[in-house]
């Protein structure tokens, strides 16, 4: 039997979670992991990028040649302007962390550090379907296709200034859970965690297994890392977490 998570509000749908892109610096080993493992369609379309659309949740991109500890997944929101939205997310207190780029098949991209110092991006994709909204998977909810990535989790010092700053900002729902941790829901594509605990751990991106456990060895034997043993919280869901080939932190949920 399942549990019911307590109703949180949903976002204004306007602003989802487009793209996570993922640092690789091992590019053609993250690759070959994540397509062995779950199945994403990656292809490259430049030197240092490959990327995918998936059946659900936003497109993911690896990305090479990021700094030394540099943040590990940074999620992409979509806006109708780059260039208009990231003066609005400066005069309310992130700083710019990479001015308006175009990359190829996706649009225009820039990213910016938030007040606690968790980096996001903007995009501004080319026209397309509506994305549909991709409930948290946990308890008694809809379940993502296995490989999807389904949830968010975002380091936020303060909780309540990463309510008000996402909410006036994006339109995005809050609702506190745990002590140090907050749900958000954009309203269309994946929501998430802010967590406030742990700033070494900026951000993580979950992908859905329908073996949590089974999925822990599939990864160790192309080339990935298990952090730990799959963990169930009875009604809720079973967590693991992982490091891929080029060391970066993601999470799993499932059964």
């Amino acid at each position: 039997m399942g549990t019911a998570l307590p109703p949180i509000p949903k976002g204004n749908g306007q602003h989802p979670v487009v793209m996570a892109a993922i640092a690789a610096n091992d590019l053609a080993a993250s690759t070959a992991f994540y397509r062995t493992v779950f199945g994403w369609p990656l292809m490259q379309v430049s030197p240092d990028i490959a990327s995918a659309a998936l059946p659900a949740g936003p497109m993911v991109t690896l990305r090479a040649k990021t700094p030394d500890g540099f943040q590990g997944v940074v999620p992409f929101i979509a806006v109708a302007n780059v260039e208009a939205a990231l003066q609005q997310v400066v005069g309310a207190g992130a700083t710019i962390e990479r001015a308006p780029w175009q990359a190829p098949m996706i649009g225009t991209l820039a990213r910016f550090t938030d007040p606690s110092g968790t980096i996001y991006g903007l995009a501004s994709p080319t026209a397309g379907a509506p994305i549909p909204h991709v409930p948290a998977p946990f308890g008694d909810a809809p379940k993502p296709p296995t490989g999807a990535v389904c949830s968010l989790e975002m380091h936020a010092g303060d909780l309540d200034a990463a309510a008000q700053f996402f909410g006036s900002q994006f339109g995005w729902g809050t609702f506190p859970t745990m002590p140090q941790y907050l749900m958000f829901d954009a309203g269309a594509g994946i929501g998430g965690v802010f967590q406030s605990h742990t700033p070494a751990s900026r951000g993580v991106a979950y992908i859905y297994a329908a073996s949590v456990a089974g999925t822990l060895d599939a990864i160790d034997a192309a080339g990935g890392k298990r952090m730990g043993e799959a963990m169930a919280m009875p009604g809720m869901a079973t967590f693991g977490y992982f490091s891929d080939p080029s060391g970066t932190m993601m999470g799993l949920i499932g059964a």
